[in-house]
């Protein structure tokens, strides 16, 4: 018993004088250590080729392809249960439901249309393949 309380007061004596005023606030460093430090030759710097810059704007279609890819991915269970749901709902009227409660920014209207049909039929695709047909032939119609 007595061992264990030697155990705790040592790891606590050293957590006071070695960790926490490091963790409050770091010592200065000695100049000498310094000196040391910067006497020590250095290697002369590597060129590395700099990579192209990119364009800070996406284009429409990288856009429209990363909002079907996530919302697909996220959602696609989802937008098969609410196919199954609402079965008497034909997909036009589906794809116009959904473009107007989930409004896209940066997408024009003709993009978002297509996002609306790209989301269904993927979704589709990927989780509810019994409503494919019902999908393709609603968006062929509308």
């Amino acid at each position: 018993m007595r061992i264990l309380l030697v155990m705790v007061v040592v790891i606590v004596g050293i957590l006071a004088v070695v960790i926490v005023p490091r963790l409050v606030a770091p010592a200065p460093a000695e100049p000498a250590a310094v000196a040391r430090v910067t006497a020590t030759p250095t290697p002369a710097p590597i060129a590395l080729p700099t990579p192209s810059p990119t364009p800070t704007q996406k284009s429409e279609q990288h856009s429209l392809d990363d909002i079907v890819a996530s919302t697909v991915s996220v959602y696609s269970v989802l937008v098969c249960s609410s196919l199954q749901e609402y079965s008497a709902v034909s997909i036009p009227q589906i794809v116009d439901r959904v473009l107007t409660q989930y409004p896209t920014t940066g997408l024009s209207d003709q993009s978002r249309q297509v996002m609306a049909q790209r989301v269904l039929a993927e979704s589709a695709a990927k989780s509810c393949p019994d409503q494919g047909p019902r999908v393709a032939a609603g968006i062929t119609q509308g």
